[in-house]
């Protein structure tokens, strides 16, 4: 048996989600790097008056990262605390939220025009940029709050348990998820994604210039009041021009050769990702969602599948690929396994990863390949969990003769494709869109795994501790045999 439904009203949600998931980020930036700053400024004001500074300013630094390292686990523990509210909860929470800033964006614009003074630009200006952030976290507030729970789930991903707080508050800070699953060498890493979320900030710094002003009034040197002017137009230019686009790309860059060693830390069962060479470089393209909401550096982005598998797959287990002999610099995505060009010494390699894995994710297309790995699929073991993707590079109608051949495809409407199959308890399930835009593939691949492989994901399973307890396990059975 197999159903068919459409992740169209899942996918319409992906641009303002990401949105409200950007703005909440850069607010949490703001809270950190203000805090920050404020403790090492007054610190170093305190030392500078004894005239110590040279001397006592390290354990200034210090005594300053003592004060801020709690405040950042508490943040993490309230972010864990809104991930298991209800969806309606937090929905609601979120309605508040939008209907405040748009009354105090509408306030502001009133406010301007009503006292003209100096101030009377930037209060304008403040409440203008106000209004469609508060209209964008109303109209996401809304559908979280009225959409079925799948839909939300779907858009939403992955979330992290409530204990564990440094991956939630790495989530809140805008950093993806599979970071929490890179076993080392992380740092430099975690710093760039955490720039793209500074760059974020100007949303948040334009809200708070009228507040600003009204403090530089008192302000004697011009200095200061020049320098905090640049930060913020600097933060809202570097958005503007793409420059937090150019900083994930470095990140991406450095996360793609850190994940190409995850067998070394990750010993979970792996997600396997079956596709054609010639698929590694497609990048699907986001849709829908008005100018504002798209301007956050990273939303509007295109992406390959690979980097989609990589952040909502890696929760559940290693992501791992075959590898392009023909290309050996890998694009981010799943962490390649390279096998001699020639022979079949790879399908060898195939079989092993597909016996091991959790999960298989295969985006056929009408290669030569493909039918080999879906006669591998079908002579696999019963228990097997199988995604089926739609290659984003096929028409309509190729794309439907392909799942024919996949599963007992039903009778879909006139405007909507296949996209995304599994089969759960036995009984396949088709998700379909009207088009192939990265808000329906992430929905969709969202949908399946949390279908087959629940929502919690995986805990990580460091190599090296899985090695030692295999050798511990040996060792006494040698003993018990003895």
């Amino acid at each position: 048996m197999t159903t068919a439904s459409s992740i169209d009203n899942a996918a319409g949600a992906y641009v303002r989600h990401r949105f409200v998931r950007a703005f909440g980020a850069s607010y949490m930036v703001f809270i950190v790097a203000a805090c920050a700053l404020a403790l090492l400024i007054g610190i170093a004001g305190a030392v500078a008056i004894g005239g110590e500074s040279v001397l006592t300013l390290p354990l200034g630094i210090a005594l300053a990262l003592l004060l801020v390292v709690p405040g950042i686990f508490v943040l993490g523990a309230i972010g864990a605390l809104a991930d298991v509210l209800h969806r309606r909860v937090s929905g609601a929470a979120l309605i508040m939220a939008g209907i405040y800033i748009l009354f105090a964006s509408f306030s502001l614009v009133l406010t301007g025009f009503a006292d003209a003074g100096d101030d009377t630009p930037w209060f304008v200006i403040s409440g203008l940029l106000g209004m469609p952030i508060g209209y964008e976290t109303l109209r996401h507030a809304w559908w979280q709050f009225s959409a079925p729970r799948a839909d939300f789930l779907a858009v939403r991903g992955w979330r992290a348990s409530p204990w564990q707080v440094l991956a939630t508050f790495r989530r809140q800070l805008g950093l993806p998820a599979f970071l929490s699953y890179v076993g080392k060498k992380r740092l430099r890493a975690t710093l760039l994604y955490f720039v793209v979320a500074l760059m974020n900030i100007g949303l948040i710094m334009a809200l708070m210039l009228p507040i600003m002003f009204g403090s530089f009034a008192a302000e004697d040197d011009p200095l200061v009041i020049a320098g905090m002017l640049t930060v913020m137009v600097g933060l809202l230019a570097a958005n503007v021009f793409g420059a937090g686009n150019i900083v994930a790309r470095d990140a991406e860059a450095d996360a793609t050769a850190l994940y190409q060693s995850v067998r070394e830390w990750d010993a979970r069962a792996p997600i396997v990702f079956l596709r054609a060479f010639n698929q590694d470089h497609h990048r699907v393209p986001v849709a829908g969602g008005d100018v504002f909401a798209r301007w956050p550096a990273g939303i509007s982005r295109s992406r390959t599948l690979d980097e989609l598998l990589l952040e909502h797959g890696s929760p559940y287990g290693p992501v791992i690929a075959i590898g392009d002999p023909r290309d050996p610099v890998p694009p981010l995505g799943a962490a390649r396994v390279f096998v001699p060009e020639r022979g079949n010494g790879w399908q060898d390699v195939v079989r092993g990863l597909v016996e091991a894995s959790k999960c298989v994710v295969m985006c056929p297309n009408t290669g030569g390949g493909v039918q080999w790995e879906l006669d591998l699929i079908a002579s696999s073991a019963s228990g097997l969990n199988v995604i089926f993707l739609a290659s984003p590079e096929l028409n309509r109608a190729d794309t439907i003769a392909l799942f024919k051949r996949l599963t007992p495809l039903p009778e879909i409407a006139a405007d909507q494709t296949p996209i995304a199959a599994y089969a759960e308890q036995g009984e396949w399930r088709v998700l379909t869109a009207k088009t192939f835009t990265l808000n329906a593939y992430t929905a969709a691949l969202n949908a399946s795994l949390q279908a087959l492989l629940g929502l919690q994901g995986a805990a990580l399973i460091r190599a090296d501790l899985a090695a030692e307890q295999n050798s511990a396990t040996v060792d006494r059975l040698r003993v018990a045999r003895a």
